[in-house]
């Protein structure tokens, strides 16, 4: 698949329409053996983790893979929110699909690693965003290099099925 260039959405626009032709998430979309899609460059702003989500269940739509929709979008909002809180840098987001595992990143160039809150006080106002994720990924983790770090998770769809 190609990819799709212009500017993205203002972030009060709706979300798109799940009818016969949606619309292609914006970023680049390629098909070399998986299925990959990466928006790159998001700029650390709270109004753009909405649109980050928005984008990868388009991405998740066109995959045929909509069962997956609520996870990845909790896990991508969590990710993309804390290089938005955290990192403070502009950041990028892929998704990668290979049959059996999907797979999705944020990378951002703060080379801090995350700081997960074991066990946040009751009256804690955050803290509990990596404790969602480590519950609702099958696996997660980051890893740093020479220029920031990424924040992965897997989810697969064979171990969720009813």
């Amino acid at each position: 698949m190609g990819s799709r260039a212009g500017p993205p959405p203002s972030p009060d626009a709706p979300a798109p329409q799940q009818g016969r032709n949606p619309p292609l998430p914006d970023g680049r979309l390629t098909m070399d053996g998986f299925a990959r899609w990466l928006l790159s460059a998001v700029t650390p702003e709270a109004e753009r983790v909405p649109y980050v989500r928005r984008q990868a269940a388009a991405v998740l739509h066109l995959w045929r893979l909509d069962r997956m929709t609520a996870a990845v979008e909790l896990l991508v909002d969590e990710l993309a929110g804390n290089a938005v809180r955290h990192a403070r840098t502009p950041f990028s987001v892929t998704l990668t699909w290979d049959g059996h595992t999907l797979r999705g990143e944020v990378t951002d160039v703060n080379p801090l690693p995350p700081q997960p809150k074991h066990s946040p006080a009751p009256d804690d106002l955050g803290g509990r965003g990596l404790l969602l994720v480590s519950r609702l990924a099958d696996r997660w983790g980051f890893e740093g290099h020479s220029r920031g770090k990424t924040v992965w998770f897997e989810l697969e769809p064979a171990m969720h099925a009813g």
